[in-house]
């Protein structure tokens, strides 16, 4: 046996710290370097050892493997109802549907009615409305104002935990106020939903076709010609695994299939602010603008809202849909969001005024300046806070 090849009492404590976990006894520093052997053979030894093989044994029951997507016959082996994400914001649901249960905007506490409103909140909500809905019919804009529902209440039947409503939800609070004219389409979306998916398992957000949901529940009030909506389920799908919003945030990550057209259809971006805004990690001031030279609707439209308005490529939200009909569409960043200089400086035919269930506990400002919302962001260099939109 050359030099090389002998054992130093290095090597064997070496071997037992990264085989065995621990270090070895002097005795056993002896024993190893008096069998003659060398260090692929002392490694080969601990291999093969019964002390390494419950090691693995029990690093497995510690930490066993998953199966990081859903399907029903895989359920046994992947994260069961009810775990919740180290943050304590996202919580496993039934079939495979994720959900948030923490969060700045109390979407649970929302939901089952514990969060307190403010005594003149539903007045302050009337106010803003009305007022709003004076100036767009003086501008002689087609309008509405769409609550997108929130992935919960589609899906209520899916939540892991019991849900102790101890009043009603925000939204239904408005709800009651049947002059605003506020579009809600949940009844749309649940009776979809015992078909197929309106919401993305692993996210917060909408199928492609639970968008085209949302869209179709705003046509009419934009004045859009029905038949001129296109066969959206005609299109060609490219599916693929995401993990979304609520998926990222396990060990490890959960995915998901979304499957989505990958284009912007009919239209294009032809000026679009998002990159410089997402650069400071911001959302709120966010402008695209798109233009279809070919869209049946000549018109221009504009759509205040959030992620459930935005469009890109691969993420077809409201404003995508709305892009195929009319002949140009502003989508600005500001939840319940309203500029009447911008509409009039853009020449708007129509007006979306949009925003998420979990918002709408907060009262929007009656208008905000699109402009100085998006000057601000990149001056400042980080993100414009929700309290310049919704008090």
């Amino acid at each position: 046996m050359s030099e090389a090849s002998v054992l130093t009492a290095a090597e064997v404590a070496a071997v037992y710290r990264q085989m065995l976990g621990r270090d070895p006894r002097a005795e056993e520093i002896e024993a190893q370097l008096a069998g003659g052997t060398d260090l692929d053979g002392l490694l080969r030894i601990a291999l093969e050892s019964a002390e390494f093989a419950d090691r693995l044994r029990a690093a497995s029951a510690r930490s066993p493997a998953l199966v990081n997507i859903w399907h029903p016959e895989l359920a046994p082996y992947g994260l069961q109802p009810g775990t919740r994400s180290e943050d304590d914001i996202a919580i496993v649901g039934h079939a495979g549907s994720l959900f948030l249960c923490g969060g700045t905007n109390a979407n649970l506490g929302q939901y089952v009615g514990a969060v307190e409103m403010a005594p003149t909140w539903s007045a302050e909500w009337r106010e803003v409305v009305l007022r709003r809905r004076e100036e767009l019919t003086a501008m002689s804009l087609h309008h509405a104002l769409l609550i997108v529902p929130d992935k919960l209440a589609v899906y209520e039947e899916r939540y892991p935990e019991p849900l102790e409503k101890v009043g009603p939800r925000p939204v239904e609070r408005l709800l009651e106020l049947k002059e605003l004219e506020l579009l809600y389409p949940l009844t749309e979306l649940r009776a979809t939903a015992q078909a197929e998916d309106v919401y993305l398992p692993t996210d917060t957000h909408l199928t492609f076709h639970g968008n085209e949901l949302l869209f179709r529940s705003v046509v009419g009030p934009l004045g859009i010609d029905v038949e001129t909506v296109p066969d959206f389920a005609a299109m060609s799908l490219r599916s693929y695994p995401i993990t979304g919003d609520l998926g990222m945030k396990f060990d490890p990550r959960i995915v998901s299939i979304v499957s989505e057209p990958n284009t912007l259809g009919t239209a294009e971006i032809v000026e679009d602010n998002r990159a410089e805004i997402e650069a400071v990690g911001g959302h709120i001031g966010t402008r695209r603008v798109f233009r279809n030279g070919n869209a049946p609707d000549r018109r221009v439209a504009v759509l205040f809202g959030d992620s459930f308005g935005f469009s890109s490529a691969y993420y077809q939200g409201v404003s995508w849909f709305m892009a195929q009909i009319f002949r140009e569409v502003h989508f600005v960043w500001i939840p319940f969001g309203w500029d009447p200089d911008y509409a009039r400086e853009v020449g708007a035919e129509a007006v979306l005024i949009q925003g998420a269930e979990r918002f709408a506990a907060r009262v929007p400002h009656h208008r905000t300046d699109v402009a100085q919302l998006a000057e601000e962001t990149l001056q400042r260099k980080r993100p414009i806070a929700i309290d310049s939109v919704l008090d």
